[in-house]
């Protein structure tokens, strides 16, 4: 959605507007998402609900469901397309340079800059997603693994691949979910400094 189109759809009066439907819901969908993360960050998954997440997001409970099966669909979903957003900053961070140590830091400081500038986002993958159960913590370790393969590969083929499993990027990378989780915890943000002492330890 474009930013005109955007403002659009949040300039929205009452009444007949001309504004498509399918535009209107995705914009309903991206302030739902973002609403998730905002109550999260505000009282926790557990003490979340629909209605709240409805309101933050300055919509009714009938668009709500229209979107979402429920608060754990607004959930599961939520993580994917902000850990989705997260991922393309990493990669178009570690894109822009040419050497592979330089690609595997610059991705490291775009994820420490993205996330201290989106506290809700932080709070929502590195701790809130844990509390919607098995499929949540599912998801969170898909996301770290995911995220070790594109450190691997930003390093560089001289990067001696590991036998172990977990890898040693993975480990390194659930590492730093941890920090972020124990930052956003304390009501703070992790450093590009502390993220980059902890791929130092690769």
């Amino acid at each position: 959605m474009s930013k005109a189109e955007e403002n659009r759809v949040r300039r929205l009066p009452p009444g007949p507007h001309g504004i498509s439907p399918e535009l209107v819901a995705r914009n309903q969908r991206e302030r739902l998402i973002a609403a998730m993360a905002e109550v999260c960050a505000e009282s926790g998954y557990g003490s979340a609900s629909v209605t709240d997440v409805a309101r933050h997001a300055g919509v009714s409970t009938a668009s709500f469901y229209r979107q979402f099966k429920d608060k754990r669909d607004c959930m599961l979903v939520s993580f994917e397309e902000l850990f989705g957003r997260l991922l393309g900053g990493i990669e178009r961070a570690c894109e822009a340079e040419s050497e592979p140590a330089e690609k595997a830091k610059a991705g490291i400081r775009a994820a420490a800059s993205l996330l201290a500038g989106d506290p809700p986002t932080a709070r929502l993958l590195a701790v809130e997603i844990a509390a919607v159960g098995t499929k949540g913590v599912r998801l969170q370790h898909e996301a770290i693994e995911r995220l070790a393969t594109r450190l691997s590969e930003a390093r560089g083929p001289g990067a001696a691949p590991s036998a172990q499993f977990p890898s040693a990027e993975w480990t390194v990378v659930a590492a730093m979910v941890a920090l972020v989780g124990r930052r956003v915890a304390e009501g703070e943000s992790v450093s590009p400094e502390e993220l980059e002492a902890v791929y130092g330890q690769l």
